[in-house]
Order: structure tokens, then sequence, then C-alpha cells
């Protein structure tokens, strides 16, 4: 295998080598909006019990909340974009597999680190979801009968999936690799109908939900192909117009599929399909297009900001949620001034210990790369989750 790795880098060295992706803030306000999504799915919609309300402005944001769930999918897309375009630019490195998996140990497993222990001594009878996590299973814990607790399940599906695709990345060709990524695409969307033909929707399993990592990766692969011939992935347009039509389509036959419970989870399946190529259509035009006057409100400072902090926003929220509600009490119907204080702290509560953890902990923690890699390299900007 060595040697026919060796064959295909000789061969993809005939065009530019892979550059640095560099700095896209529209990536980061992508991010941004994608935490902010989840955020707000879990405050206005998950964690209330919308029966009992009459206004219709809490309606309104329940229903608009239910939606929040996408950002994890824009999550998913953002990762396998980026973390494929960085092992591709990588590859050659001899230290490959060393550099790759010590700079995701770097950026992921402090914060997992404090979170899980956090479970463990706060909450009761937790050490055996603790123990799944530990191992990067957590989104199996109902196969366990174990409850869930917070984002873990979103990260093992990331870190499940680069067990096996750096690999992949290291000893096959780019064209081979955009290949590769198509075929987990379709088994995926397959593999979901199967599944609701049983009256399964529940998507934490990789196997049910990886298909927005690997969009992502295709979108990487497309983007290799288009530097390598020298013009940008806005030559790429078309197969960007058509992940686009495809992701609406499947929302107009979403709106024809029945929501009772013996096609629920048909309908759940195509819009699962729909949000994974309307989250890949998006990501790939803001790569497309980035700088352009259009996208301004991507790089905007409040999405960027919250697209820089979107880890450890991601998962404090829910715990500083559960302790709000745990200690001030459950909202009572229409008390719409309890409705939006409970928002406005939570954030707020959130935002302050996310800057902590960035400063006090994530950060000093990346600086260790200089003596850990292969070559210093800064915290990429362009990292998933």
């Amino acid at each position: 295998m060595k040697d026919r790795g060796a064959t295909i880098h000789a061969q993809e060295k005939s065009g530019s080598r892979f550059p640095r992706l560099g700095h896209l803030p529209e990536l980061d306000g992508i991010r941004g909006i994608a935490a902010l999504m989840v955020f707000f799915h879990h405050l206005c919609a998950t964690n209330l019990d919308i029966a009992p309300w009459t206004n219709p402005v809490v309606r309104d944001l329940y229903w608009l909340g239910g939606f929040g769930d996408i950002g994890v999918d824009v999550f998913f897309v953002l990762s396998g974009f980026l973390i494929t375009a960085i092992l591709i630019r990588d590859r050659d490195n001899p230290d490959y597999y060393r550099d790759f998996y010590w700079k995701r140990a770097l950026r992921i497993l402090p914060l997992y680190a404090l979170c899980a222990l956090g479970i463990l001594f706060f909450i009761p009878d937790s050490h055996r979801f603790v123990l799944l996590c530990v191992f990067f299973i957590a989104n199996f814990a109902n196969v366990f009968h174990v409850t869930a607790v917070g984002g873990f399940w979103s990260l093992a599906v990331e870190e499940q999936f680069y067990l096996v695709w750096p690999t992949v990345v290291r000893r096959r060709s780019v064209a081979t690799l955009r290949h590769w990524a198509f075929a987990i695409i379709c088994c995926v969307i397959g593999l979901r109908y199967i599944f609701a033909f049983f009256g399964h929707h529940n998507y934490w399993h990789t196997y049910l939900c990886c298909d927005a990592l690997a969009i992502g990766a295709m979108l990487a692969c497309m983007l290799e192909r288009c530097q390598r011939e020298g013009v940008g992935l806005k030559a790429r347009k078309g197969t960007l117009l058509t992940m686009a039509g495809t992701g609406l389509l499947l929302v107009g036959v979403c709106s024809l599929i029945p929501t009772d419970p013996r096609h629920i989870a048909f309908f759940t399946a195509t819009g699962a399909t729909a949000i994974t190529f309307c989250c890949a259509a998006f990501v790939g035009t803001a790569v497309a297009y980035s700088g352009h006057p259009a996208l301004f409100w991507l790089r905007s400072h409040v999405l960027t900001f919250f697209g820089l902090i979107s880890y450890a926003f991601y998962m404090f929220h829910l715990f500083v949620l559960d302790a709000y509600d745990h200690f001030h009490g459950r909202l009572r119907p229409d008390d719409l001034t309890g409705y939006f204080m409970r928002i406005a702290v939570v954030l707020v509560i959130t935002v302050v210990l996310t800057l902590i953890s960035r400063y006090a902990l994530e950060l000093p923690i990346m600086s260790l790369r200089k003596y850990v890699l292969n070559r210093p390299t800064k915290p990429a900007v362009a990292e998933s989750l």
C-alpha cells in the first residue's frame, strides 16, 4: 500500500500542491449561525413544554426553534470539508497520522474531558454514560439503555468518522476520494430509508448521519481539483446549484409526506437528506464566493465571534440551561418576562464560561502544538467543532 500511495501522490504532484485553506471569515460566520441555531433549538423548543402556552410570540419561536437542530448538520458539513482539506494538504507529511491525531486531541480532548468530569461529579448515576464518552460512542447510548447528556453524541460521530477517513485520504487519489465520499452519501441515504421502513428515525448513529461529513469531504475534493486547475470553487457553481436544487426539491417532497405515525420516519429520512444537500450548497457557496459583498453578513463581528467560540459554546449551553431550570424552577405558562429572561441569562452565562474556557484552557493547550507537531503550526481557523 505504501508504494501505491507514493504513486498516487506522484501523479497528483503534476498539478499544484493543495494550498493552506487560510482564514475564511464566512466559515466562522456559518459556524456561528450553527451554534446559535442549536442554542435556540434547546432554549425555545426541546426544553420547553409548549402545550400550556398561548402567547403567539413564544409559539412562533417554538416553531422556528424546531429547525435549530439543522445546526448540527452544518457543523458536520463544515467538519467534513475542513478536515478533509487539511488531510489532503498534509498527506505528504511523514508524520501525517501523528500530527493529525495530536491536533485533534489538543483541540477536542481538554474541554471534552472537563465536561465529562462535570457530568460524572454533578449528575447522579451518570458513570455509564461517561464511560461511553471515554470511548467516543456516546451516540449509541440508546443501544446500551443509557440516558445521553449534552452534545457528546455529535462529537462521537465525528471522531468515529475520523478513525477511518485519514487512512482513506492518505492512500487514495483525490478523484477516488470524491467517489468514496459520493458512495458514502448514497449508502447513508439508502440506509435511512431502509430504517424508515421499520419505523426508525433516530439519526444519532454514525451510519445514518455521516453523509453530511462525506458531502463536506466531497466539497474539499472539488476545491482541490479546482485549485490544481488554477481556478476557484466558483468554477463548480453548476454542482453547487445542483446540490441546492436537490435539497429544495426534497424539501418540497417533504411537504407532501404526511406526518402521521405511519409516515413520520419517511418524512424524517427525506428531510435529513434535504438538509444535507442544502447545508453543503450553503458551505460551498460561502467558500466559492468568499469576500463577495453579498456575503458581508457572514463576516459580521457577531457571527464570527460565535463561530470562534462555537465548540465550548456548544458544549456548555445545555449544562447552563439545566442548572438555570434547576435553581430557578420551570417557567410558568405565558410568563413572557421569565421566558426572555431565561434566554438572556443562559446566553450570557454560557458566553462568559466559554470565554474563560477559551483563554484559560483551549488556547493554552493548543499552544502546545509547537512541541508535538512535525512542524509548528498556528491554531487553524479552518477547524471543525
